[in-house]
């Protein structure tokens, strides 16, 4: 019997709905973990407060920001995305090849077009700088330097991608306290950094046929030893993010749903396992997020003072 998670990525891979192929080419999964910890962090900078405007525009601009990297890459790799299915799971990158060329680039124009139109009405120029910054890195990602050919440095782009630009947009954009945000960056750049390790594992029968030299492709069968010592070093910082400061707790299910299934993958260690624990990663990940955001929502002014009273106190 398949695992829910693989159906539900299956769904979201076949589905000929109109929206279901706006998200595809907009590769809006891979938004999910950004906005997951965009949101857990600006709810704590905001009160718990998910209709404050400036975290909304925020959140929509991270998307925008992911959909615009994705799309450029979407327009050079088309090839390699053909050619990525692995353990029998069509991913949905997979299905760009529905996709004309003309398509993938009115996607790429007017995902930026509609970025910049969204950084401009928020007026913030340290959070403008910041996206500026991370659009470029993604641009130089896939094309000209193309680092993701290059190990370790792709792998530390697409971490900081997922962990550190959040933490820093919430802390420009809502004003957030530094010790907070030194905190949480702390505390989920390491499980981070294994989530991008695993996909890499994952695609490397991918990145061996077209050439792609990835960290893991790099490591080998070293790849093994660097993520137990990434499981170590994240328990330990963690550790040391909590005495930091006490509201990185409010991460800790998605640390913890990371770390899981990443210390499952080493116990029982293949390209395969790792392509189903990236899933299950993601799908977790999403879960929590729909969660807690719900949760907040519903519990708003209790949860909101109780945070405050626990964190101020």
């Amino acid at each position: 019997m398949k695992d829910r998670a693989l159906k539900t990525m299956e769904s979201l891979s076949s589905s000929k709905s109109s929206l279901a192929k706006f998200l595809r080419i907009q590769r809006s999964i891979a938004a999910l973990p950004l906005l997951a910890v965009y949101s857990v962090v600006g709810s704590y900078f905001t009160g718990l407060n998910f209709f404050h405007l400036k975290f909304f525009l925020g959140a929509l601009a991270l998307y925008l920001l992911s959909g615009a990297v994705n799309g450029y890459n979407n327009l050079f790799d088309i090839e390699e995305d053909k050619l990525a299915t692995s353990s029998g799971i069509v991913k949905a990158n997979y299905l760009l090849k529905e996709f004309t060329w003309s398509q993938l680039k009115w996607n790429f124009a007017l995902t930026s077009i509609t970025l910049a139109c969204v950084l401009l009405l928020i007026g913030n120029l340290e959070f403008t700088a910041l996206c500026a910054f991370t659009y470029a890195l993604g641009i130089v990602y896939t094309r000209p330097i193309r680092l993701k050919n290059r190990p370790l440095i792709g792998t530390l782009s697409n971490t900081y991608g997922f962990s550190i630009l959040p933490v820093l947009s919430c802390f420009f954009l809502l004003n957030g306290e530094l010790t907070a945000a030194i905190a949480f960056s702390l505390s989920i750049f390491l499980p981070t950094f294994a989530s991008c390790l695993i996909a890499e594992i994952a695609d490397q029968e991918i990145d061996r046929k077209i050439g792609t030299r990835t960290t893991a492709r790099w490591l080998g069968k070293r790849a093994k030893t660097v993520i137990k010592a990434v499981l170590i070093f994240s328990v330990a910082f963690y550790f040391v993010a909590i005495y930091i400061h006490w509201a990185v707790i409010l991460v800790t299910p998605f640390v913890a749903a990371i770390l899981y299934e990443t210390r499952k993958l080493y116990m029982d260690f293949t390209d395969k396992k790792a392509d189903y624990a990236l899933i299950k990663i993601g799908a977790n990940i999403s879960r929590g997020f729909i969660i807690y955001v719900i949760a907040a929502i519903i519990l708003h002014e209790t949860a909101a003072t109780l945070l405050t009273n626990i964190f101020n106190a």
